[in-house]
């Protein structure tokens, strides 16, 4: 009977390690799903430096493929989302990412469009009523 009860503990566990093992196992496939959802919107919103009409997800440049390694690895490092645009703007300036920041710096892309349809409304306006 002894024995018995021996061989059910050893089973129970082992049971229990296969258990915890692939809860813990869960969780770390968890991460790498988040880790590569911000990896692929990522590599889609930084543009390639060198074609430049296209995003580092796309292009085949050697500048691109470094940085799709530097951005894995800044994702690897526990990098955040902002962390890693803030790190590629300082680097190349904000015309690396397709939605630039709002800032003093590129105002004029921002609201370059509206100030320069006002302006043509205006002259059209002006050479209608003469």
């Amino acid at each position: 009977m002894k024995r018995f009860y021996l061989n059910l503990e050893r089973l129970l566990k082992a049971t229990l390690s296969i258990i915890i093992l692939s809860s813990n196992s869960l969780i770390h496939a968890e991460n790498n799903v988040e880790k590569n959802i911000l990896y692929n919107d990522l590599i889609k919103e930084i543009r390639c430096m060198v074609c430049q009409n296209q995003n580092i997800a796309e292009s085949e440049a050697p500048l691109a493929v470094d940085l799709r390694e530097k951005v894995r690895e800044l994702i690897a490092n526990g990098k955040t989302e902002e962390e890693i645009k803030k790190f590629m703007t300082d680097r190349y300036s904000s015309f690396i990412l397709y939605d630039p920041p709002r800032n003093r710096q590129n105002i004029f892309l921002w609201f370059g469009p509206l100030i320069f349809l006002l302006v043509i409304t205006f002259f059209l306006y002006r050479k209608s009523t003469k």
